[in-house]
């Protein structure tokens, strides 16, 4: 039995911890199975790309997220569990990995953290599905759908966090070990304390902008697509552009969080690396779902305009957003397709029958939120399947709007415009899509902005929409 010195409260607690692991061991003896515990501790509200920098290894699996103005957020990494596979049962089978293994989650938590954090101890199981079913050839760099259940696991809401190990406890487990390792991960944790990350070198503007060849490239596709939906019945058509781009330092993807979380506390921060040096991140706008104790909120997110330099200016380009006839009705086709697929899986959506503004840094979006009461029986995977791709990522139709997308970019669009988030064992959910984004390496980086086409289109004008949203990207991680 291991001594622990840290605080003869937290001493306790892990002697209680010990004989837990310790039946589980006896259990995975005698079933010859393997049995998965989940730990929950309080902790204080630590900055999870602290946690990333001092506690996370360069070569773990890690996914984080953060909403800065509501003051929540997860990061996960290590790996207790791991899923990979594609296809178009992909989000079916993510689903029964995920249940086969929630079933069989033994949890301890220390006293309090129930009470204090709803939901926070439970195994959250992270998700990251690409934009397409199948991988588009050697250019892959993510598996269509890939499911962790991270070893260590942070969540933190206001004032108020919890560290969950998730521990696969086998015949030949070290119970011993397994508490060292846990309490050495509970004093690291502690010593960060409430430290916010403050070395941060100051920023540039994005040294390389998209070229005149990129601009007139895009453009051409934009009028081939106004011209094929003039002869075809497809509504809308998302076309997205990529920027690579080469460093000539290595680039810090940690710190290129941190100033898209400073610039924009109205997104949600994202990051997502396979521990193969490959990170993919950004400051996603748009929620997919979020469902808490069976309520259920999802966004329409479609309809652009920038932002005014003063206030008057702000307010009547917002005015001119509303009554847009194009934004409007490329707005009404993302809310008309969410209510659609939410009534497919048998909800009942519930929302406002004309949109709202929603003001972020630097663009202004037509925002619609919709709300439901999701029942037991109903799987989160159900919902993000039924959900993806929605119209303001794809199109509509859907899959004509695929296929066009297909034929017209030239890049993998690999997990961007996709679902990334978390399933948690107790039925808890959150997604968002994977947009406003960046694959990174060591010294290279590809920035990923698209723009719906509707008729009424104009080239012109969705270049200088994707040229605004690689800056605003771009300009964090130099």
């Amino acid at each position: 039995m291991p001594v622990v010195s840290h605080c003869s409260d937290r001493g306790q607690t892990l002697q209680s911890v010990y004989r837990f692991l310790d039946r589980r061991l006896s259990q995975a003896r005698q079933s010859h199975q393997p049995q998965l515990v989940t730990l929950s501790f309080d902790i204080p509200p630590v900055d999870p790309l602290l946690v990333l920098d001092r506690l996370a290894p360069s070569g773990d699996r890690h996914l984080y997220l953060e909403n800065p103005m509501a003051q929540t957020s997860m990061v996960g990494f290590g790996t207790a569990l791991v899923y990979e596979t594609a296809g178009v049962y992909r989000f079916a089978q993510a689903r029964q990995f995920i249940d086969q293994w929630r079933g069989k989650t033994h949890r301890y938590s220390e006293a309090g953290v129930s009470a204090s954090l709803s939901g926070a101890d439970w195994a959250r199981f992270f998700c990251a599905f690409t934009f397409f079913a199948d991988p588009r050839g050697a250019e892959a760099t993510f598996p269509a759908a890939m499911v962790t259940l991270p070893q260590w696991q942070l969540v933190r809401q206001g004032h108020q966090g919890v560290l969950t190990l998730n521990h696969l406890v086998t015949s030949t487990s070290d119970v011993g070990a397994i508490l060292d390792g846990l309490a050495d991960q509970l004093r690291a944790v502690e010593r960060l304390g409430t430290s916010l990350w403050r070395d941060l070198r100051p920023s540039a503007r994005l040294p390389v902008q998209p070229t005149a060849d990129a601009g007139r490239q895009f453009k051409s596709a934009v009028n081939r697509a106004l011209g094929y939906m003039a002869q075809h019945p497809v509504q809308k058509i998302v076309l997205a552009h990529a920027l690579d781009w080469v460093s000539a330092e290595p680039i810090r993807p940690l710190e290129a969080l941190v100033r898209l979380r400073q610039r924009y506390p109205d997104c949600h921060i994202f990051s997502v690396g396979q521990g193969n040096g490959q990170t993919f991140m950004g400051a996603s706008p748009e929620r997919l779902l979020s469902l808490t104790q069976g309520q259920l909120v999802t966004d329409a997110l479609a309809g652009s305009a920038p932002r005014g330099t003063a206030p008057t200016q702000d307010d009547c380009l917002a005015q001119g957003l509303l009554h847009n006839p194009k934004e409007r009705g490329e707005h009404r086709l993302v809310v008309e397709f969410l209510a659609r697929q939410l009534q497919g899986v048998g909800l009942c959506p519930q929302y406002q029958p004309w949109p709202g503004v929603r003001r972020l840094s630097n663009i202004q979006h037509l925002h619609t939120p919709m709300r439901a009461r999701v029942p037991r029986h109903i799987h989160p995977l159900q919902i993000v399947a039924a959900l993806h791709p929605t119209p303001a990522v794809a199109g509509v139709p859907t899959r004509e709007a695929c296929d066009q997308i297909l034929r017209f970019e030239e890049f993998d669009r690999s997990l961007y415009a996709a679902p990334l988030g978390w399933v948690g064992a107790n039925g808890d959910s959150e997604f968002i899509v994977g947009i406003r984004s960046a694959l990174v390496t060591d010294t290279w980086v590809r920035l990923y902005a698209g723009a719906g086409i509707v008729a009424g289109s104009d080239a012109d004008r969705e270049w200088a929409e994707i040229k605004l949203k690689l800056r605003a990207l771009g300009e964090s991680l130099v």
